[in-house]
């Protein structure tokens, strides 16, 4: 039976460049999370790292100490391209290319994302991704699991996007845009199920690109759960960088709701003299990497004395909520139906037996049609990710 994975997004910024040196904490923890240094019971063995930031260091895959035992997902870097970070070239497909097949295990094809500097500009980004992807299709080696990619705003874009790159000899699929709201999530796992790329023996991986809401997680273990079930062998990811970009707005998450599907997190204050004097010395303490490794490790005095550090060791406790917000995902899903609905809104609880039925459907776009109005009425919701104050105190 396939598991979800979730391949967290940490290489770029403060943590990426921490994990390079494999900074320790001051009880000696290295934040290399992925590696033999990291307590094994919390040890997390998959990592998203990305062209997009590094295509430049040949070798990134060592600098961070990475092994034969990771797996490593290579990110191309296509939504830096569309947010203007990086100027769109053809010259630098082949150093992409090849960073990728050195770098990684699995690996995204170089799309343009059709958003931000590229929005509204769908047949434009759709003809240079598509020429990209004949690029990698000639190239590749067979040394990483190359993923096809599609891109979209609605259910006919994806479907589009779908038809002109699906004779594509790649191992996977990933999905675009699915973080935008349900109803993309819901268009671009549609136009891969009316394909019946699920049914096919050549895909190893259906990857839904920057996603991480509780209602996320949920969507992606039915998902697997689903795809087991019918007798696929595609295994179902997702990456984000949620848990390290939060700490930028000095957020730490205490709790998650699956009710509501919404992370909890509090704004570490400015820390001031009438801290001193708390009863408890520690941040709230939510999952037990807490109790057993940053306890007294992070203190509320720890917050102005120990500044670089002390985001580290915030990141990774953001990172172990995360974790077990997933574990509990999964443990929901897969339970009776009988815990599953108190645990779930009534609406998310209809949208995950959308899902299924999809899967399961002889045909994914009458299902996707049916319930399309709850897509959009979730769609419509205006619920973060993580329920913060916006204060950029780190």
């Amino acid at each position: 039976m396939s598991k979800f994975i979730y391949f967290p997004s940490f290489s770029a910024g403060a943590m990426g460049s921490s994990l390079a040196k494999n900074v320790k904490l001051k009880n000696g923890l290295s934040i290399r999370f992925y590696s033999e240094e990291f307590p094994e019971k919390y040890r997390h063995t998959d990592i998203l790292i990305t062209a997009g930031h590094h295509y430049r260091k040949e070798d990134y895959k060592n600098d961070l100490g990475l092994t034969d035992k990771n797996l490593v997902m290579g990110d191309s870097g296509g939504y830096q391209i569309a947010s203007g970070a990086i100027k769109w070239d053809k010259l630098i497909r082949e150093k992409i290319f090849n960073w990728l097949e050195h770098n990684s295990d699995i690996a995204m094809n170089l799309d343009i994302p059709p958003k931000i500097k590229y929005e509204g500009m769908y047949e434009e980004c759709l003809k240079i991704s598509k020429d990209n992807f004949k690029y990698f299709a000639d190239k590749q080696s067979g040394n990483t699991d190359f993923l096809n990619i599609v891109q979209g705003t609605n259910e006919f874009e994806y479907v589009n996007w779908y038809n002109e790159m699906k004779d594509f000899p790649f191992q996977g699929w990933a999905v675009g845009g699915g973080g935008r709201n349900v109803y993309t999530f819901m268009s671009g796992v549609m136009s891969l199920l009316n394909g019946k790329e699920h049914l096919k023996d050549t895909n190893k991986y259906f990857h839904i690109l920057g996603i991480s809401k509780i209602s996320d997680f949920l969507m992606l273990n039915q998902l697997q759960k689903s795809l087991n079930e019918v007798g696929s062998d595609i295994v179902v990811t997702t990456d984000s960088s949620s848990p390290d970009r939060a700490v930028v707005f000095g957020s730490y998450y205490y709790n998650y709701n699956f009710k509501k599907a919404t992370f909890q997190s509090l704004n570490i204050p400015k820390y001031d003299d009438s801290f001193q004097n708390q009863v408890f010395k520690h941040l709230p303490v939510s999952t037990e990497f807490d109790n057993e490794y940053l306890r007294e490790a992070l203190t509320w005095d720890d917050t102005i004395k120990w500044k670089g550090q002390c985001t580290m060791a915030i990141r990774l406790h953001n990172f172990m909520v995360f974790k077990e917000a997933i574990e509990k995902a999964e443990y929901y899903v897969y339970s009776h139906d009988y815990i599953l609905k108190q645990v779930l809104s009534n609406d998310m609880y209809e949208l995950l037996m959308s899902l299924d039925k999809m899967v399961k459907g002889n045909n994914p776009r009458t299902v996707f049609e049916k319930y399309k109005p709850l897509y959009k009425k979730l769609s419509n919701t205006n619920t973060d990710e993580v329920d913060i104050i916006k204060n950029k105190f780190f």
